[in-house]
């Protein structure tokens, strides 16, 4: 009998002065309960707090699982995670937790799974989830049924969908040495949209972390404004990548200026007239 030891999971965790959080987003991961192995790459970016020292902790409880890559330079938040993190992904499935956001559903990964071997129709599924702040305060609760309804969505429906980038599993299947993946401001719209010409996409039926809400999150931290703007220049910029189909781009298209109605109903609504008058001209 051949046993096999090769992860069918990777979780990929990118990693920059998070020393308040880190411990609880890989306790969160170590705490799955599956029948399969999995591997935990971890891009640390030169953290100036104790985040690296964090990581080093569990990479010694755990050598055979927690693999890190400890950069000399902070690299950024693109590169760390696809020119750095993604190359030693080498699991059948990935999954995505940054350093800030944590999972709260031992089950999460191995129900996952088990829809995704089951449909090979499906891309990627994902889940709901909660949102706190800095201090454990629930933001946002969502309230699930557990009634086993599965939410389908295809390339064109998903862009009317948030995805929680926490919540996914999907295959791994697309060649992310492309450039494109590096530059773009978002890369979460840009990976999910470019996955959605794989297939079909599931939303489950159950809520399995917490995404964290604070001042000093890469979105999070952001400006009303300046988190529209990077939506906006995401999608433009996919537009021009080679990555994505006419079709998907007509569909991006209508997106833009979906949400550009959007984002400069609210900004005006907020008082700031000028950042919507600069978000429409965009």
């Amino acid at each position: 009998m051949v046993i096999n030891t090769l992860p069918l999971v990777s979780v990929c965790i990118p990693a920059y002065n998070q020393e308040r959080y880190i411990r609880q987003c890989l306790e969160g991961v170590m705490m799955q309960q599956t029948s399969f192995l999995f591997e935990v790459i971890i891009g640390e970016d030169c953290s100036t707090d104790n985040t690296r020292r964090i990581i080093k902790e569990f990479e010694q409880r755990y050598p055979e699982i927690i693999k890190p890559i400890y950069h000399e330079k902070n690299v950024g938040p693109q590169r760390n995670a696809y020119e750095f993190c993604w190359p030693k992904l080498t699991g059948k499935y990935i999954a995505v937790c940054e350093g800030d956001d944590y999972w709260t559903d031992p089950l999460k990964l191995q129900k996952q799974v088990d829809f995704l071997e089951k449909n090979e129709d499906f891309v990627l599924c994902f889940h709901e989830t909660n949102t706190v702040d800095a201090n454990e305060n629930i933001m946002r609760h969502v309230e699930v049924n557990g009634d086993g309804i599965v939410y389908e969505y295809d390339w064109k429906s998903i862009f009317h969908k948030h995805i929680a980038t926490l919540s996914v599993v999907f295959r791994n299947c697309i060649p992310t040495n492309h450039k494109d993946f590096v530059h773009a401001t978002y890369g979460d719209i840009f990976l999910f949209t470019v996955l959605s010409r794989y297939g079909k996409l599931a939303e489950l039926g159950f809520n399995g972390g917490n995404y964290r809400k604070h001042t000093s999150g890469m979105y999070g931290g952001r400006t009303m404004a300046n988190k529209y703007r990077g939506t906006i220049q995401t999608r433009k910029f996919m537009k021009k990548s080679s990555l994505f189909s006419e079709e998907q781009k007509q569909e991006i298209d209508k997106t833009i200026w979906r949400e550009k109605k959007k984002y400069v109903k609210n900004l005006i609504k907020h008082g700031e007239i000028t950042d919507s008058i600069r978000i429409l001209f965009l």
